[in-house]
């Protein structure tokens, strides 16, 4: 289960730092964890995104999402460790995204086609593939913490315990977070 501890926001900092300094071999065993913990969301993530798989494995989602990560910390200094993972959780959402969208090529068939046994798996359902797209998309435009706190439970199974340790709060906090998100999503019908 994820340790929200295992990130530390001093070393978060130090690492940005020496990052923007030019020196990102510095703060060598910082990156190692944040590696680790980008790598552990978007194993969680892809589970989310089953199109996604079919253009990308799980180690190609984490290069992209560390490129997409080492871009914006050039600009962006996380407050804090809970920032960082929102961060990188919004980071690793948008290329799962974006995958999801090479998967689908025109009229719902999948942009890969046959597969190296001659299998074709059948095509994804375009109005399944317009459901998560717009879920996924509707998270991103959640309140911060209710992003977050359902970006945790849902994409990486972390408790409500786990969630309020992080973020500071009580159980109570982080639940009507997530009721909150609950209702703004229901409200927000989706397709189809």
């Amino acid at each position: 289960m994820p340790d929200p501890s295992d990130l530390r926001t001093n070393e978060l900092h130090y690492w940005v730092a020496e990052l923007r300094d030019g020196r990102p071999d510095e703060a060598e065993p910082v990156l190692r964890k944040i590696v680790h913990t980008v790598g552990r969301q978007a194993r969680g993530m892809l589970r989310k995104f089953p199109r996604a798989g079919r253009v990308a494995d799980a180690d190609d989602v984490i290069q992209n999402a560390l490129i997409r990560l080492l871009a914006a910390l050039r600009t962006v200094r996380p407050e804090s460790t809970r920032h960082f993972y929102a961060l990188a959780n919004q980071l690793v959402r948008r290329e799962l995204l974006d995958l999801t969208e090479r998967a689908v090529g025109p009229a719902g068939a999948t942009a890969t086609g046959l597969g190296d046994d001659g299998y074709e798996p059948p095509a994804p359902d375009p109005g399944d593939l317009d459901r998560l797209a717009w879920f996924h998309a509707a998270v991103e435009r959640l309140p911060a913490e209710e992003r977050e706190a359902v970006g945790l439970t849902y994409y990486h199974g972390w408790t409500q315990r786990q969630i309020a340790d992080l973020f500071g709060v009580s159980v109570r906090t982080v639940q009507r977070w997530l009721e909150g998100a609950t209702e703004r999503l229901r409200a927000g019908a989706g397709p189809g």
